[in-house]
């Protein structure tokens, strides 16, 4: 017996060990930001597989070509943009006019790209970029002020996000306390519902593969909450998972996993990094790498795509 237990023992040990090893192997690189630009909250890919894009601090949204071309502007959200004005902005004060995108998700059907704008709501730009076109800026009678995350159904173009405030801007983050929603728009009927109010700090939005529930993440309250879609307990909520810190964006793979970024809730001894989970809700991994604060991770061809709202690259494991 002592023997088996020994045996046990040390398979897991040299299953970890080898895991983590093989883990440790991934080359990481930093992408640049053109000068002066930080915030890449989100990272997306088109519906050709290229990119990535990303958002930044000074409004605008920007594709990747590659190291001979760079980065290229694709997109921006605010129609009142000045680029003399904005280029190069740090300023959240300048945010109101330059636009903030936040959340970005192509739909793969239309290769257009749903974006979410902390001061101009839920918008849209084809193909071919240009000027974003608002699809809703308000429910209830309500303007949405900070909306911040999305995720869509690619069957059907339902987009699901986050309003994090209906009273504060995005600026006045830190007392935007329960005024938080997770928010549905039909693309067929243009009308937005609410699912769920009253969230601590709603944040990132992520369907699962099968369609049946989306999760949000609430940040002020270190968890995923899940929200059914479908079955007996439709249009009811419960807790996915609890964290250790205090989580951002979230994202599901191919696989029908969860990468959850996360940061330390402004507990310097907290130390996390960005996790991934399985559809029941279960850790199967963490991100190893000490990559810093990161805001969002996307996994695509074997690689992990970082965003953060302070860097000024989008960071790549591979």
């Amino acid at each position: 017996m002592k023997f088996l237990q020994l045996f046990m023992f040390s398979f897991i040990l040299i299953s970890h060990f080898i895991c983590v090893i093989s883990h440790q192997t991934l080359k990481y690189e930093e992408i640049e930001l053109p000068s002066g630009v930080l915030g890449p909250e989100s990272v997306a890919f088109d519906c050709k597989g290229e990119g990535p894009y990303t958002d930044t601090s000074d409004g605008r949204i920007l594709k990747w070509q590659g190291s001979n071309h760079g980065w290229k502007e694709f997109a921006i959200t605010s129609p009142f943009r000045i680029p003399k004005l904005c280029d190069g902005s740090i300023n959240p004060v300048m945010e109101q006019v330059c636009g903030r995108p936040l959340g970005l998700k192509f739909n793969e059907v239309t290769c257009e790209l749903y974006i979410a704008d902390a001061y101009f709501g839920l918008m849209v730009v084809g193909r071919n970029g240009g000027v974003a076109k608002q699809l809703a800026i308000s429910v209830e009678g309500v303007p949405f002020r900070f909306t911040n995350a999305l995720d869509i159904d690619q069957d059907t173009g339902i987009v699901y996000f986050t309003g994090t405030s209906t009273v504060f801007p995005r600026w006045a983050y830190a007392i935007a306390m329960q005024t938080r929603r997770l928010l549905k728009y039909d693309l067929r009927t243009k009308k937005v519902t609410v699912l769920l109010r009253g969230l601590s700090f709603s944040n990132g939005v992520a369907l699962n593969k099968e369609k049946d529930f989306v999760l949000v993440t609430k940040t002020t309250a270190a968890k995923v909450t899940r929200y059914w879609l479908r079955g007996q307990k439709s249009q009811t909520s419960d807790t996915f998972t609890q964290l250790a810190g205090c989580p951002d964006n979230i994202q599901r793979n191919i696989h029908g996993d969860f990468w959850v970024a996360q940061n330390n809730c402004g507990i310097q001894e907290l130390k996390v990094k960005p996790i991934k989970i399985n559809k029941e809700g279960q850790m199967v991994e963490e991100l190893t790498e000490d990559v810093g604060p990161v805001s969002e991770v996307q996994e695509k061809d074997n690689g992990l795509w970082l965003g953060s709202v302070v860097f000024s690259y989008v960071g790549v494991l591979h």
